[in-house]
């Protein structure tokens, strides 16, 4: 199994967010290719939500934004019945999850990263660690900071439950 967690940069991509979008078509493409894989899992964490729908809510005129939240809203119903290509993963961040990302979080700020960023990460690290026949994990994302997020999953690390 190949798993891939969808960062707020592709989200933006695929509902083609104002201000916010560059190349939908190539994520959309790349997503029709990635639904035709039974081997690949699609995931959303909840971060990616929260942040698209900040970006939304802070780009484009009334219409665009009014227009853009629909399609944001069509997208999560999706995600919630099982319509969507992906799974959500809202798995809450324990104590110990946010204060191992409040740690993190000062030097990261002075790369520009952000808290979601490093909550998409910690989301990504406890998945890869809790899920069993993982061979491929990566952060789908066109951020810098995220793309080295990208790794074949040993045999002897993989997990049964």
């Amino acid at each position: 199994m190949n798993v891939h967690f969808i960062d707020t940069s592709v989200l933006l991509e695929l509902l083609n967010v104002p201000g916010k979008s560059k190349n939908p078509k190539h994520y959309r493409h790349e997503l029709l290719e990635l639904k035709k894989s039974r081997s690949e899992t699609l995931i959303l964490p909840f971060a990616t939500i929260i942040e698209t729908g900040n970006h939304i809510a802070q780009n484009g005129d009334g219409n665009q934004r009014r227009e853009c939240a629909k399609r944001f809203c069509d997208c999560i119903q999706k995600t919630i019945t099982g319509e969507a290509p992906w799974k959500y993963y809202g798995k809450q961040m324990s104590p110990e999850d946010l204060e191992i990302i409040c740690r993190q979080f000062p030097d990261a700020a002075m790369r520009e990263e952000g808290f979601g960023d490093l909550s998409i990460i910690r989301a990504y690290e406890k998945y890869k660690k809790e899920t069993p026949g993982i061979a491929h994990i990566r952060i789908w994302t066109s951020d810098t900071h995220l793309i080295g997020y990208d790794e074949d999953v040993p045999m002897t690390s993989r997990r049964n439950g």
